[in-house]
């Protein structure tokens, strides 16, 4: 890491980052990238809204990340790059941390933070939909983000990307009264600033003392949430050196090191752990054990995910995304099948383990899984649909039809054309057509079609049944 610098208003200015930008893309094509991260924040410090620039930082750290680099310093966090404390040296400096560790959530929101206090409006546009689905593709997303999220978004007149961000919480926290009364302020808000603009009215002239007092809360909010979390792992901390072998210590600890969703913390969280499991064996803790591992693993995936989409042509991502993802199956299926032993009884366990053992394409191991899981309410409608997929992929067809039928009749909303009842009547069609009942799968393929012309083949199937039948 570069030494620490001292930033000064002066360095700014168009063009004046364009030397550093320049020598950022050449050393990166070398490899070199902590190297290229320095000169990307040197080059921003001097002209920060360049967003190409920005996005240009996010895939070296990506490419970074994929190479196996490792998060900057340890367990007590990084060492600030620059000495200042204006909005603007922490963004940078929290920008430079997320370079080196692009998953993570709280990194993400402490930058999006400053950018805001610091007036960087296009940096929160750009970015706040990452953290958005960053947290979204988290097997446990934490409503929280989504709360920080909208506060930043209205804190810059961004009612309708705020209302998006609450109404992503509240479907979190359903009956919420303060998430629910905040919603219907923020519709208003929306609908009000679109008023106001259709009538030509200068809308930032009549928000100038609101927009002075949320500069304000921004300054003093900056490093809230991250300081709330540190301080909650150290408190946390003490109550279980105090007793390391009580259970809500173990429990309240982990919480707090595993809600700071960093990796050098959920090592820590993972040591407790074990720890506790070993004198114990009380298997809950191994399982949280598990649950942890299984996070860091999505991350990876989640990261190379966005590296090989961004890079198509780069047939090394691809190779690293099917290993990664590959080692993940491995470990869930592992993990889950673990747990079954423990708790046999819980469908929801082998509702899971049999999902791992469908992707695994291990279908007569999967059958048996999901025929229990079917048993409970709950997870019903998908066991049945995964079951019948299971029977589609062994060509047991009639089978598979029986079995889509029930999971369509077993789902309260499969008629509403919503995510699960396309899945649910597609697979049915698909199985229909093998057993040749045709008009039958001709209407699912057109009813499908009403519902999203862009569903899949649908569209493609119900012409080629309709030529098909015209020839007859």
């Amino acid at each position: 890491m570069a030494n620490e610098q001292q930033m000064t208003v002066s360095v700014e200015g168009p063009g004046k980052g364009k030397a550093y930008f320049d020598r950022a893309k050449t050393v990166a094509e070398t490899g070199n990238y902590d190297y290229a991260i320095d000169m990307y924040i040197e080059g921003l410090s001097r002209e920060p809204l360049k967003m190409d620039e920005h996005e240009a930082l996010r895939d070296i750290s990506l490419r970074r990340k994929i190479k196996g680099g490792k998060p900057a310093g340890g367990f007590l966090g990084s060492k600030s790059y620059f000495k200042g404390k204006t909005p603007k040296d922490q963004m940078l400096n929290a920008e430079w941390s997320l370079a080196k560790d692009p998953g993570n959530i709280t990194l993400m929101l402490t930058m999006l933070k400053a950018a805001a206090a610091a007036g960087y409006r296009e940096v929160v546009t750009w970015f706040g939909p990452t953290v958005i689905h960053a947290n979204r593709t988290q097997k446990a997303p934490h409503p929280r983000i989504y709360l920080e999220m909208a506060d930043l978004y209205e804190s810059l007149q961004e009612y309708a990307k705020a209302l998006e961000a609450i109404q992503l919480a509240f479907q979190m926290m359903p009956g919420d009264p303060e998430l629910d009364q905040r919603i219907k302020e923020l519709s208003a808000q929306e609908t009000l600033k679109a008023g106001q603009y259709e009538s030509g009215g200068d809308f930032k002239d009549s928000l100038k003392d609101k927009e002075t007092t949320n500069k304000l809360l921004q300054q003093e909010n900056l490093n809230k949430s991250q300081d709330y979390l540190l301080k909650s792992i150290e408190t946390a901390r003490e109550a279980y050196q105090k007793n390391p072998t009580e259970h809500q210590n173990i429990a309240k600890y982990v919480k707090a090191l595993i809600d700071m969703e960093e990796a050098d913390y959920e090592n820590k969280a993972v040591d407790v752990l074990t720890e506790a499991y070993q004198r114990t064996k009380t298997y809950r803790y191994k399982a949280s054990i598990g649950e942890i591992k299984m996070k860091q693993l999505r991350r990876d995936v989640r990261m190379l995910a966005e590296a090989a989409k961004a890079h198509p042509d780069d047939h090394s991502l691809q190779q690293d995304l099917q290993k990664v993802e590959a080692e993940r199956l491995k470990f869930e299926t592992e993990e889950y099948h673990e747990r079954t032993l423990h708790f046999p009884t819980d469908m929801g366990v082998l509702y899971e383990y049999g999902y791992r053992l469908y992707r695994a394409r291990r279908f007569d191991e999967a059958i048996k899984a999901f025929q229990q899981a079917q048993t409970h309410p709950r997870h019903r409608a998908e066991a049945l649909h995964l079951l019948g997929r299971c029977f589609l992929e062994q060509k047991m067809y009639r089978e598979a039809v029986d079995t889509l039928r029930r999971a369509i009749e077993s789902y309260d909303l499969a008629e509403t054309g919503d995510a699960r009842s396309k899945e649910l009547h597609y697979w049915l069609a698909r199985a229909l057509e093998q057993i040749r009942e045709l008009p039958e799968a001709e209407k699912i393929y057109s009813r499908l079609t009403q519902w999203d012309i862009d569903f899949r083949d649908a569209r493609d199937r119900l012409g080629a049944l309709r030529v098909a039948s015209e020839k007859q």
